[in-house]
């Protein structure tokens, strides 16, 4: 009888032993910092080009083309995104245009409508042997500026979406759009500085 009470007394032990190795094994999990991770600064940039691009010039070309026009950027996006993590920035307004007028003698009535016009840019990075890989979506609702009197606005939509491989630093051509009226758009991803959770490294 004394030998059996020592085994429970034992096993009791032993099983509280187990236990506490356990709940150390899970708090040491929780607590432990998560790896250094890289921060990026994407920078995309749409101009509107007076002239037209010549057909058969490779990308650089076609970036340098850009670049020499001396044209400045129509809209500009900055922002920062962690990899493997969807990042987005909206930027719009609601605008009231006429979409009809009726005259009566002196009298003349307009109705409007509300639109909502602006710029929303998402965005995806992630791991790539030659650099990162960018997913890109970026849409466009703008009013044309030619638009005079009460006539009806056009509202100019432009939808991008595409991957792109980039090298930090190096400059990417994402797309030029338009014959009439021709924009360009560009994407530069630069890397910034490591995010350490331990000082002490």
């Amino acid at each position: 009888m004394k030998f059996y009470s020592i085994l429970l007394a034992s096993l009791f032990i032993l099983v509280g032993i187990l236990h506490g190795d356990e709940v150390a094994a899970i708090a040491e999990a929780t607590n432990e910092p998560p790896s250094d991770s890289t921060q990026y600064c994407v920078e995309l940039s749409e101009f509107e080009l007076q002239e037209p691009i010549a057909i058969g010039l490779n990308e650089t070309e076609v970036i340098q083309t850009i670049l020499q026009s001396g044209v400045k950027p129509i809209e500009t996006i900055r922002l920062i995104a962690m990899p493997n993590a969807p990042s987005n920035v909206r930027k719009g307004k609601q605008v009231a245009v006429v979409t009809s007028t009726m005259t009566r003698g002196d009298v003349t009535t307009r109705q409007t409508k509300d639109i909502e016009i602006g710029t929303t840019l998402r965005i995806q990075i992630g791991e790539h042997p030659q650099g990162v890989l960018v997913n890109i979506d970026y849409i466009t609702a703008r009013i044309e500026d030619d638009t005079k009197g009460d006539s009806k606005p056009d509202i100019l939509n432009s939808t991008i979406q595409t991957t792109q491989v980039c090298v930090p630093g190096k400059m990417r051509l994402v797309s030029t759009i338009g014959s009439k009226q021709l924009t360009a758009v560009v994407v530069t991803i630069h890397e910034c500085n490591r995010t350490e959770t331990n000082p002490s490294k």
